[in-house]
């Protein structure tokens, strides 16, 4: 069934989102009017993937106070300039999706003579090469910090006057955080349980399932490689993750770490906005734990001399 804008589209993205524990919205161009009218009525957006070229801000088809906005609910934002599609990702099973951005006219809200033609559907039942695209397009993309946002902010007013003359410029962004995010860690149990849902394509619940597609998209694993080219290319993603590489720099420096000392280090680190309760990333630690000596070949191992697990450097 096709959903029109003008008649039923609003009607039933809204319906979409009402259905929706967990909702994840990937939109080029945003507006805060609408985008607060989506938000403020329907609980359970995670996450937003904007994208965010300079263009659109300085034209105003998107609206740089977005960040703020989504910050004070508590839900991340992120930009990826090569975002076009438009999609709204419930529960990670099914997706809204058609040529509609959040704006006022594309939405027909508040209702307007001149509101765009746009066409949208659902697709109740995605496969697992769809959500894998979708993770991708979130592994790629970069996490809008509050430095992020105030070195954009600081440079538009100079972009704008500069805009009727010259339109080829770039804004100068460094992006530091985003690999340092605690969701850039493992999530899946073990690369043993990875390996499994990625060769059969089954898991024993929904939460491992997605586990899985954020490790496959994080560290670049297409669908389809036999077992050897899956751990090697797993092995080498994996080391060479900056958030990976920073923490076993550490430990090779101490030789070294007890559970306390590798939670410290990564809450220290970690880039994410409110920083995470040490209690609330354990998991991400015992998680990480396996996989650095599944991976490691016998350079690290794990044990418990003092009542806590040790991570340790094997001479």
């Amino acid at each position: 069934m096709l959903y029109k804008n003008g008649f039923d589209l609003w009607r039933s993205l809204a319906e979409f989102m009402e259905r929706a524990e967990e909702l994840f919205i990937y939109v080029p161009y945003i507006k805060l009017e609408q985008l607060k009218e989506l938000i403020d009525q329907h609980q359970g957006v995670r996450a937003v993937i904007v994208r965010w070229e300079p263009r659109d801000l300085i034209t105003e088809a998107s609206d740089l106070e977005v960040y703020p906005y989504l910050k004070s609910k508590g839900i991340t934002l992120y930009r990826n300039p090569r975002l076009h599609l438009k999609a709204f990702v419930g529960d990670r099973q099914r997706a809204f999706f058609g040529s509609a951005n959040i704006s006022r006219r594309a939405l027909n809200f508040p209702k307007t003579d001149t509101f765009n033609y746009e066409l949208a559907t659902v697709n109740e039942a995605l496969q697992i090469d769809d959500r894998l695209y979708f993770s991708m397009i979130e592994a790629e993309s970069v996490l809008i910090t509050d430095h992020i946002y105030e070195q954009i902010k600081v440079q538009l007013p100079e972009k704008r006057q500069a805009f009727p003359k010259e339109s080829d410029f770039q804004l100068t962004v460094s992006y530091p955080d985003k690999s340092f995010s605690i969701a850039s860690l493992p999530m899946t149990y073990s690369v043993d349980t990875l390996y499994r849902i990625y060769e059969t394509r089954d898991s024993i619940h929904e939460t491992e399932l997605n586990c899985a597609m954020h490790d496959l998209a994080i560290y670049r694993i297409p669908l389809g490689l036999p077992l050897t080219e899956f751990q090697q290319r797993l092995k080498t993603t994996f080391f060479q993750h900056p958030f990976i590489d920073g923490f076993l720099q550490y430990v090779d420096d101490q030789g070294e770490t007890y559970f306390g000392g590798a939670k410290d280090w990564i809450h220290k680190n970690c880039s994410d906005v409110p920083t995470p309760r040490k209690w609330q990333i354990t998991e991400n630690i015992q998680i990480l734990y396996r996989w650095i000596t599944q991976l490691s070949n016998g350079r690290y191992e794990v044990d418990r001399p003092n009542h806590s697990e040790r991570l340790h450097l094997i001479k």
